[in-house]
């Protein structure tokens, strides 16, 4: 029994992660680009298959140029970003799938008043994408095992319950409160880079507080694993500061074409 305990210690870490000796934990993961991809894609599917995809072809295809805008700068290019509507007007949400779905909720795109602010929330999403949190927090949440069951289809169950995760919000709350702080950093890169208005993050931001507020004893989807709303917003006022003074007061935000392709919509 002695002889195997390195053994199973290298498996504990697999599944539950190690810590470094400065207290920072590894980032592991297990899934390779092309797994990330195929995980994607057939949780794309299933995603698709439950929720209400939007039909309207000019709100798709302008969320598909604002995220290809973004995606062209965002600092990881080996996955193909792919950008859907859910009609769902109550619901304030988005999320990525790994791989590089990104899905954009209508009760989401109702709160935002500017291009900008869409672009922001579909920054940080990228920026999930791009730092692979998803191999890294499902490495560390469900383990080797389970996912390669859900990568290779021996266990249709596993599936299932992914995308079930990715629906509600137990999939978001995978993600570590450093993995949502450095979505947030990697995706106001993103949006100084893709040429908006880089206020616009912390703009939105103000928007999802006063949301909160509003819903009280029911949290958004979107907070599932978001650092506190107020420590979040103090992190972003200071993340903008190293930006030019222009880009946040003069950069772009884009608000009538906003206001005529999408808020002329739920009127």
């Amino acid at each position: 029994m002695r002889k195997n305990l390195p053994l199973v210690l290298v498996s504990l870490c697999f599944v539950t992660g190690c810590l470094a000796l400065d207290g920072e934990p590894f980032r592991l993961n297990i899934l390779s680009t092309s797994q990330e991809i195929q995980l994607g894609e057939q949780i794309a599917e299933q995603v698709e298959q439950k929720e209400n995809v939007s039909t309207d072809a000019e709100l798709q295809a302008y969320v598909t140029a604002i995220g290809e805008r973004l995606a062209l700068v965002a600092t990881r290019q080996d996955v193909p970003y792919r950008f859907t509507v859910i009609d769902n007007p109550d619901t304030v949400n988005a999320f990525a799938l790994p791989g590089g779905h990104i899905y954009l909720y209508t009760g989401l795109m109702k709160l935002c008043e500017n291009e900008a602010e869409l672009a922001a929330v579909m920054a940080h999403e990228i920026g999930h994408v791009a730092a692979r949190h998803h191999g890294e927090a499902m490495t560390r949440q469900v383990g080797y095992n389970f996912l390669m069951q859900a990568v290779f289809g021996e266990d249709p169950g596993t599936l299932i319950t992914l995308t079930s995760n990715f629906l509600g919000t137990g999939f978001m709350s995978y993600y570590s409160r450093e993995n949502e702080r450095e979505a947030d950093a990697l995706g106001m890169e993103f949006l100084f880079r893709a040429g908006y208005n880089p206020s616009a993050m912390l703009s939105f931001m103000h928007k999802l507080r006063e949301e909160e507020r509003r819903v009280g004893a029911r949290p958004l989807p979107i907070f599932a694993s978001h650092p506190p709303t107020q420590e979040r917003l103090e992190r972003l006022e200071n993340l903008v500061q190293r930006y030019p003074l222009s880009a946040r007061l003069e950069g772009p935000v884009y608000e009538e074409r906003y206001r005529e392709i999408v808020l002329s919509r739920f009127q």
